[in-house]
């Protein structure tokens, strides 16, 4: 339980650095971030597979958002993404293992959570940082809500997959 705890203060902490302290403290608090996840939390060596399909799929999806113009990031500066946002994917992606895991029992609760809590970290992305919404929020939001609500189920079965 004690690790769990310590793998979601960690990306916790790790979305506000990413958030306010931009690409270089992201990239900086991800590094040590990902050894303490390695010294401490890793117990299955292919849950690295995992994480880096997670972040993968993440970053394909925000790319996608700001593609279609649902968010723009203006200090972005690879794939459409600020260094910053490709550092919180990698810290979201070590959630799935440990601290998120237990959501992977649950596929419709972890749907309901995505859906709602997935907009919402955007939302407050927005608001603690340059990035900003399209044309509209209300569609942004909506189109947010309804990847969530199907890539984070997805990401959940997986890690469930992992872990057997």
């Amino acid at each position: 339980m004690k690790m769990k705890i310590l793998n979601l203060v960690i990306f916790q902490a790790g979305w506000v650095v990413c958030a306010l302290g931009g690409s270089l403290m992201a990239v900086i608090y991800s590094l040590v971030a990902l050894l303490i996840h390695h010294r401490y939390l890793v117990n299955n060596k292919s849950e690295w597979q995992l994480i880096g399909w997670i972040t993968l799929v993440g970053v394909t999806w925000d790319s996608l958002l700001v593609f279609f113009g649902l968010i723009v990031y203006p200090d972005a500066v690879w794939i459409s993404l600020p260094v910053w946002m490709v550092c919180l994917w990698i810290l979201f992606a070590t959630t799935f293992m440990h601290s998120l895991l237990w959501l992977s029992r649950y596929r419709w609760l972890s749907v309901f959570f995505a859906a709602v809590f997935g907009p919402m970290s955007y939302w407050a992305g927005v608001e603690l940082t340059d990035a900003f919404f399209g044309d509209s929020t209300t569609t942004s939001m909506l189109v947010i809500a309804a990847g969530w609500a199907v890539l984070f189920p997805v990401g959940m079965y997986m890690a469930g997959r992992y872990k057997q």
